[in-house]
């Protein structure tokens, strides 16, 4: 008897810890303590979409101070038809950086699909942070799977050492990557969540009155600064990123989710070492230096070789190196269902002797605008010989694209400044930046300084630009910033009616009408319905207008009489079919032009009636 009470008092004395435990646990989570550790939550204002949680990287951080917020690009919880969903996973690259937000690789590629392909519906969500690496993409990658992706889009490598969790980070846990997987997964824990907060409340207090106030976030991750090549610490961020990344292809080809895989690039040319040697080691200023002298005799494979050993040898661990691109290549070749994109090779082939530096870079690892373009380019044309998509409904080429593409003059301009602030700290310290003054000449300048100041939003800026412009007659530029926003707010129809609008008051009847039909696919209304059905008349296109003439009777709010317009559409379509038979038949030209003018379009009548000319000539 007294066996047995000794050894339930035992398992008491066990099991008392477990249960206090689970009580906390409960009692934290009655009184909403901590923070969601979901991928996605429902959006506030419709809950018709799901958004990225602001709160889904503190569970990769031990001081959740540091945590970034990332993206604000909502999706639908029921996948309509047509629509192809894309995942964006990687790090501050792959966001954007500098940029606020349309310079990124992931909305330049968003603005070509959506053109190629007016049919379908892309929603291309990045979920790419800034400070973060493998551990975030394995983890965010294994949550996805269950929002019906299309494809993963990855760019990563670059933040091994020094992003959360990294090899020598000051925000790591452990050196065994299954053992700080396993840890991640009790981080959605409220009890765990309330020891984290308790631990870098008391790394806070111990910081107060330190240097280390002083520093820059950049600087505060960095745990050890050198790390020689081939160290045991090297090869620890080899083996982390290999871990971490074969189980997350194995998780999304396991889901049957097609993956495209790029490299990744860095600035070689035009950026010495952050720190060279120390004592007995290889210097990397030696390989940088005579890299340039290589370069200057036109040596140009020589410089090559010595320019990207300066970078492999630089103490720093900022810019990835080659073994990080040997893995994801090696990665790629053994998952069939993952493609391998070759950004590097797309880049070194757009600049003198395929040595990369600034005219593509805005620092050590962040492509400019340009780059940035050459990054989407090289995504986009894998996807097309992935067979992922059909052939395009209309190609537009990546020099159009470029051309085409909305980048806000705001954006760029605090993107600069944001590098001016970047490259006046550790570990540049360039004194040129140091109390640079901020531009205010222009509109432009003003609001994107009050942007990078943070004392406005994104939005309201741009807003105010929008508003400039119109007020200036400036509708050229207003319509790109009315093409920016659409970007930005891409699930919104009011951004897309207003660039419609700007386009359509340009005579540019072709954006008029894409912008106005995607306003229609998110929201469909009468006015909308009305304004397209004119836009595509005017454009030739009845067999569209047809179906857009019949909502608008449906749904004619405005007592309108359009039954008589009916007809008449019916009859064009009927006469560009006989057209098509006999193709020099200048009657049926003038008759063609004859029903457009009876419906008082202009631009449609004049098509028939310069082809009739051309055919009496």
């Amino acid at each position: 008897m007294r066996k047995n009470k000794h050894t339930l008092f035992k398992l008491i004395a066990i099991l008392l810890p477990f249960l206090v435990l689970l009580i906390l646990e409960v009692s934290l989570r009655a009184f909403h303590y901590g923070y969601n550790t979901n991928l996605f939550i429902e959006y506030p204002q419709n809950p018709d979409y799901y958004v990225f949680n602001s709160d889904a990287s503190k569970r990769y951080f031990l001081d959740m101070a540091y945590a970034p917020v990332g993206n604000r690009e909502l999706f639908k919880k029921e996948k309509a038809p047509n629509t192809l969903r894309f995942f964006v996973l990687g790090e501050s690259t792959t966001i954007g950086y500098p940029y606020f937000h349309n310079a990124s690789f992931h909305r330049q590629l968003l603005y070509r699909l959506m053109h190629a392909y007016p049919d379908h519906t892309f929603e291309i969500i990045n979920l790419s942070l800034t400070a973060v690496n493998s551990y975030t993409i394995k983890g965010f990658a294994e949550e996805l799977t269950k929002y019906q992706p299309d494809a993963v889009l990855i760019y990563t490598g670059q933040n091994e050492y020094y992003g959360a969790l990294g090899a020598a980070s000051t925000q790591t846990t452990g050196s065994n990557p299954a053992v700080v997987n396993a840890v991640l997964k009790l981080r959605q824990l409220k009890v765990v969540q309330l020891g984290m907060n308790g631990y870098a409340g008391l790394v806070r207090r111990s910081h107060k009155n330190s240097s280390a106030t002083e520093k820059t976030r950049m600087e505060l991750m960095v745990g050890k600064q050198q790390i020689e090549r081939d160290s045991k610490l090297f090869k620890k961020g080899i083996r982390q990123f290999q871990y971490n990344m074969e189980a997350t292809l194995d998780q999304l080809e396991k889901k049957g989710i097609p993956v495209f895989f790029s490299n990744v690039v860095s600035n070689v040319k035009d950026l010495p070492p952050f720190i060279s040697a120390i004592p007995d080691s290889i210097n990397a200023m030696s390989y940088y230096l005579n890299g340039l002298v290589a370069y200057q005799e036109r040596e140009f494979s020589e410089a090559a070789v010595l320019l990207n050993e300066a970078k492999d040898f630089d103490l720093l661990r900022f810019r990835a190196p080659e073994e990080i691109n040997q893995t994801i290549v090696e990665l790629c070749l053994e998952h069939p269902n993952t493609y391998f994109v070759d950004t590097r090779q797309a880049m070194e082939d757009k600049v003198a002797h395929h040595l990369l530096g600034d005219e593509l870079f805005t620092d050590h690892v962040h492509p400019n605008q340009k780059g940035y373009a050459i990054m989407a380019d090289a995504f986009y044309r894998k996807i097309q010989e992935s067979h992922l998509l059909p052939p395009p409904v209309q190609e537009m080429t990546a020099g159009e694209a470029i051309a085409n593409m909305p980048f806000s003059p705001i954006d760029s301009i605090a993107a600069e400044l944001r590098i001016w602030q970047l490259k006046a700290h550790w570990p540049y310290s360039d004194d040129r930046y140091l109390n640079k003054p901020l531009p205010d000449s222009t509109i432009e300048e003003k609001l994107a300084v009050r942007l990078f100041q943070r004392e406005t939003g994104w939005l309201s800026a741009h807003n105010d630009l929008y508003e400039a412009y119109i007020q200036n007659n400036q509708l050229e530029q207003a319509a790109k910033i009315a093409e920016a926003t659409v970007l930005e707010y891409a699930e919104d129809p009011v951004f897309y009616e207003q660039a419609a609008m700007v386009y359509g008051e340009m005579g540019h009847t072709e954006k008029a009408a894409f912008y106005m039909n995607g306003a229609f696919k998110l929201a469909p209304a009468f006015e909308r319905a009305r304004y397209l059905l004119v836009f595509n008349l005017m454009l030739d296109q009845p067999e569209a207008a047809m179906p857009l003439l019949d909502y608008a009777i449906q749904h004619n709010t405005k007592g309108m009489q359009l039954d008589a317009i009916k007809p008449l559409v019916e009859r064009v379509i009927t006469q560009k079919q006989q057209l098509a038979k006999d193709s020099t038949n200048v009657t049926l030209m003038n008759e063609i032009a004859a029903t457009y003018l009876h419906m008082d379009n202009q631009n449609g009548a004049q098509k028939y009636i310069d082809k009739a000319r051309q055919c009496a000539k």
